[in-house]
């Protein structure tokens, strides 16, 4: 590229640290979605990327905290397809199972990725907070989509919060126990598929939230 005088305009750097941070990313979530966690290295990553070892250590100092801006990355992605998707939505059933596909199909999609995400997080308080913020962003776009679409409605807040539940909660629990084992492993009969178990998970949601009978106290 050139400028008005001719002469040779390079890329800032801080352009091309921007694209170097972005192909590691790709390269580390790329590893970790066709294995297991604990087959993860930087030299994996070094090798999928393309880059030197020592490029890669440049720029993430040692492998936790490539893994930080990786759940950073996937849950940014993920929040950003969950608004996307709800912006169609234009009653209660759509906002529902836009919302339950979106993250079926996501999970579904990068299973060994997600259970990462989503179990890496004991021994570090940033990555359980960053997954914190993720939920808290996700249950208010949630929320707010199922008020603005069912105007005619009114739902407590206790019964959104539980809605909320049963479709994260239950998602989680299926990407985590499928994205943990091994193509060769078996689990159990009967398993449905991502889009059957994303359309049960619809239909009960929708019926709790319209059912007129207030959830019961239990204490």
């Amino acid at each position: 590229m050139h400028n008005d005088r001719g002469k040779t305009v390079h890329a800032p750097q801080q352009e091309r640290s921007k694209l170097t941070a972005e192909r590691i990313l790709a390269a580390a979530e790329q590893v970790l979605a066709s294995a297991t966690y604990a087959n993860f290295s930087m030299t994996l990553v070094s090798t999928c990327s393309g880059l030197s070892i020592g490029g890669l250590y440049a720029r993430f100092p040692n492998k936790e905290a490539l893994l930080r801006e990786v759940k950073n990355d996937v849950l940014l992605k993920l929040e950003g397809e969950l608004k996307e998707g709800l912006c169609g939505a234009q009653d209660l059933t759509s906002t529902i199972r836009s919302f339950v596909r979106t993250l079926s199909d996501s999970f579904a999609s990068c299973q060994h990725l997600y259970a990462f995400i989503f179990t890496h997080s004991a021994g570090d308080s940033r990555m359980r907070e960053r997954g914190f913020i993720f939920h808290r962003r996700a249950k208010h776009l949630f929320t707010n989509s199922v008020l603005r679409n069912t105007s005619t409605a009114s739902f407590s807040t206790e019964k959104l919060d539980m809605a909320y539940e049963f479709i994260v909660q239950g998602l989680l629990m299926r990407v985590t126990s499928l994205g943990s084992v091994g193509s060769d492993e078996y689990l159990y009969d009967g398993i449905p598929t991502p889009r059957n178990y994303s359309e049960a998970l619809v239909e009960a949601t929708v019926l709790y939230l319209t059912n007129d009978k207030t959830t019961s106290q239990i204490g």
